[in-house]
């Protein structure tokens, strides 16, 4: 699986959890349950809430460790290919133009 995938996968399921985060607390906000009563465990629309809010922070907790494993791995790799030593030269590989030299001139 290629990283732009994962990232991209990554950053579809934070939207997501996101989404449905902000959308459970406005829901909530509605329905009032950020008064006292509601957190003694009042209402059973509220402790569904709280539940919910408990388990989407748990979720989006474990995506940004995701999220940073992934984006520090890749770090890690592009730096470990920068410092590691070639014998091929940055544009050997491109094609000659017009205005080009014909052979590279390597000076020893």
């Amino acid at each position: 699986m290629s990283v732009f995938k994962n990232f991209t996968n990554l950053i579809i399921t934070l939207g997501l959890l996101t989404g449905v985060s902000f959308g459970s607390y406005q829901f909530c906000n509605w329905y009032d349950c950020n008064g006292f009563l509601a957190q003694m465990s009042g209402d059973l629309i509220c402790n569904a809430c709280i539940d919910i809010f408990y388990h989407l922070k748990n979720h989006q907790l474990s995506i940004y460790g995701s999220m940073f494993s992934l984006f520090t791995y890749q770090m890690t790799t592009l730096i470990n290919k920068a410092k590691s030593s070639s014998d091929t030269y940055i544009f050997e590989d491109y094609k000659l133009g017009k205005k080009s030299p014909r052979r590279l001139k390597i000076s020893k």
